[in-house]
């Protein structure tokens, strides 16, 4: 392992005071990954351009690299990996040389990019400088985040566009990296270093390193360094620190040792100077040790003003296990075709997809016709497009598609996720909404309209849907009235043929755990001092709480004034007299009725509420109908006020095929009952005047033709002349078939 005798010890002390100087004083531009389960940096010297190979940044100087898990204590890449391109002739050029200099430089800055689907890229641009090679490298690294693909977090990839040039071809080129893994916890002794063990995979192409010092406990994490496009030419396990001193072993440095390093893979293991693989360390009688492993792509002829692309990939995981199963994944994500789309029309299936990232001759498409066996490859062999239109699709059926890579053979393992359509009578995005005490079933109309739907619904503790439509839907809408707060549902569509037999094609299930404000809000007018009461029933125990919002002028902004939880609400009736308050603001009369009063008040001004509920995960429901006008100042108009307040319509929602009649109820003396759309069209007028509690519509509109399903609004206005200006109340009627 005595490497470095060709050095003197001068030339290495020297050589080592201008890396310390060069790594204390370097000004940095830095870009970082950390979306996912890695954090890796690309460092760039803002005042030069220089690159040094793979290095990290620490806010001072250069540093170690490659920290898993992203918000874990450890940088396992060390400061010296590097970025070596070069020919078997002693010529090779790299970030970190025996002269202290960089032969990558870059004019122009680091730029980076967050694609939507939770990509983040980074591209650099460099030339060699101070060597015999006319080389202009594009640098992408590439992370995916662990929200969108929480199975390829764990890796970043390089991919390396290698550009000649020159005006004539350049011959046997080599493309490597060498990746300084130090697995082992090093201590604070500055003897202490990295003694790891390093293996070789040989179906996936990539070296790996594991803690191999047991001294300071085992670290499980695994690191790896794969070639996910290329054609491998060496894999090489080196060491970095000289065995017999602990010395920098400069070698890695040189360019007489670079280039067999890689471009032959065997002459310094012949001479015991490397190892290939855990087997060649057994062998040579080496013990865990601070070692680079080294993965070279090539041979490659590069003719003049043209490109090679070479891919690879820095991996971890938190154990062998784990570092095999996330490689696997960054060969697959870099092979396999992305983001897939698909459009439908009738007799037409439109795919379309993003290039892989890995070079591939072509793409293969392929698909299943659910229920059968036969996977048909569509179209030719080799597709050399991103798209592909299949017309030989028929109504009824649904197929699986998948898109495979072609690199000589299609690649059958790197295949897309496959996705599934049907050109058939699905009813396609399904939506739950709770309002006005239903749960309200609406879909979009599918690519070939059915007869007509039925509704199936499966609440929480049934093990079965059952069909809760009595008749079938005509509509693209379904309101269920019998649900209730806090209760899970699951929702299915069904589409039926002419004779409303069922079609296989339901839709996807839904679920919804609907939450409904109170149904009716009181007000009360305190006067010692000036406050105002606002109470509700207490109507279910699944509620896990209320809000409540003040307006001062019945319209946005609400502004929310006070809150309560299901916690606190259990305290308040668990009190002795039932009334005992919580706050100053909240109070439970005879266990059935919350109370809060609003105690910022003034006199002269008006003053508006609603109330909203909050399901068992937090998500608000809608408001209730607010108030109608307080005024702090006269008390007859107060009082009308109450009274309209308690005006309510039945049945809540109407429909319109069951009950023939709607009812507004608590009317107090002679008032105006005015209908009309969301738009403000009028729809019905009903003058009220024979001063009894009650009236009813028979939901015909000014022109005698009965409504359409919808939501309609109320108006409600008092003729009492003792009453200076009206007051008036307003509601919401919700109207189905």
């Amino acid at each position: 392992m005595n490497s470095t005798d060709h050095m003197d010890k001068p030339i290495q002390y020297i050589l080592c005071l201008v890396f310390f100087c060069l790594v204390s004083i370097l000004p940095a531009q830095i870009r970082t990954h950390d979306n996912g389960e890695v954090t890796f940096s690309v460092i760039r010297d803002s005042k030069t351009g220089m690159l040094r190979g793979l290095s990290g940044w620490n806010g001072r100087s250069l540093s170690d690299n490659f920290r898993y898990p992203v918000d874990g204590q450890r940088q396992y890449l060390g400061m010296y990996s590097d970025i070596w391109i070069g020919t078997a002739k002693d010529l090779v050029a790299g970030g970190w040389n025996l002269d202290g200099k960089s032969n990558w430089v870059a004019e122009k800055e680091i730029s980076q990019t967050d694609i939507p689907n939770g990509t983040r890229s980074t591209s650099v641009e460099y030339e060699a400088v101070d060597i015999d090679l006319n080389l202009l490298v594009t640098q992408r690294v590439i992370s995916w985040g662990r929200s969108t693909h929480p199975d390829a977090d764990d890796f970043v990839v390089i991919q390396l566009t290698i550009t000649n040039g020159d005006v004539i071809d350049l011959t046997d080129v080599y493309v490597a990296i060498c990746a300084d893994w130090n697995m082992d916890q090093v201590g604070a002794d500055k003897a202490d270093f990295s003694k790891d063990w390093f293996d070789y995979n040989k179906e996936l192409s990539m070296l790996y390193a594991y803690d191999g010092d047991d001294s300071d406990g085992l670290d499980p994490v695994h690191a790896g360094l794969i070639l996910l496009d290329g054609k491998l030419a060496t894999h090489q396990i080196f060491p970095i620190k000289n065995q017999e001193n602990g010395q920098l072993n400069t070698a890695v440095f040189a360019p007489a040792y670079r280039s067999p390093l890689i471009s032959d893979p065997n002459r310094f293991y012949r001479s015991k100077i490397s190892a290939r693989n855990k087997a060649d360390l057994d062998e040579l009688e080496w013990t865990a040790w601070d070692y680079v492993a080294i993965l070279s792509a090539g041979r490659y002829d590069i003719r003049a003003k043209q490109s090679i692309q070479i891919t690879f990939g820095l991996v971890a995981g938190k154990n062998k296990s784990d570092l095999l199963d996330n490689a696997q994944m960054a060969k697959w994500i870099t092979y396999s075709p992305q983001n897939i789309t698909l459009e439908r029309s009738q007799g037409l299936v439109k795919l379309q997809w993003e290039p892989a990232i890995n070079y591939v001759d072509g793409y293969q498409v392929r698909r299943l016709t659910i229920g059968e066996n036969n996977l048909d490859q569509l179209g030719p062999r080799i597709l050399n497009s991103l798209r592909y239109d299949d017309a030989t699709v028929e109504r009824g059926i649904r197929y699986r598609y998948t898109i495979l890579p072609v690199v000589g053979n299609a690649l059958e393992e790197l295949g897309s996720k496959p996705i599934d359509t049907a050109l058939a009578s699905t009813p396609e995005n399904v939506i739950l909404t709770d309002q006005d005490k239903a749960v309200l079933v609406t879909w979009n109309k599918p690519l070939y309209v059915p007869a007509g739907y039925y509704v199936f619904r499966r609440a929480e503790g049934e093990s079965d849907f059952r069909q809760i439509t009595p008749d079938i839907v005509k509509d693209l809408t379904f309101a269920d009235v019998e649900v209730e707060t806090g209760v899970e549902y699951v929702y299915r569509v069904r589409p039926l043929d002419t004779k409303q037999q069922p079609l296989a094609f339901d839709s996807n299930e839904v679920r919804i755990l609907p939450v409904f404000p109170p149904s009716r809000l009181y007000t009360e007018r305190g006067t010692k001092p000036d406050s105002i009461t606002v109470h509700w029933p207490l109507v279910s125990e699944r509620i896990a709480g209320y809000n409540v919002y003040r307006s001062y002028n019945g319209i946005e902004p609400w502004t929310r004034i006070a809150s309560i939880s299901k916690s606190e609400i259990q305290n308040l009736s668990e009190k002795p007299d039932g009334s005992a308050p919580l706050t100053d603001q909240f109070s439970v009369l005879d266990q059935i009725d919350l109370h809060f009063v609003d105690p910022n008040v003034y006199s002269g001004s008006t003053y508006y509420y609603m109330v909203t509920a909050l399901n068992q995960e937090g998500r608000e429901s809608q408001a209730s109908t607010p108030t109608e006008r307080l005024l702090i100042s006269d008390q007859n108009e107060l009082s009308t006020q109450v009274n309209l307040l308690k005006i309510f319509t039945y049945p809540s929602p109407w429909q319109l095929l069951k009950y023939d009649r709607l009812t507004f109820a608590n009317l107090m003396g002679q008032v105006v009952i005015t209908i009309f759309t969301p738009n403000g069209d009028l729809v019905h007028r009903i003058d009220h005047i024979n001063g009894k509690d009650k009236t009813t519509w028979d939901g015909r509109n000014k022109d005698g033709r009965l409504i359409s399903p919808g939501v309609y609004i109320y108006h409600v206005e008092t003729l009492n002349p003792q009453i200076v200006g009206k007051i008036s109340f307003s509601g919401q009627i919700t109207v189905f078939r």
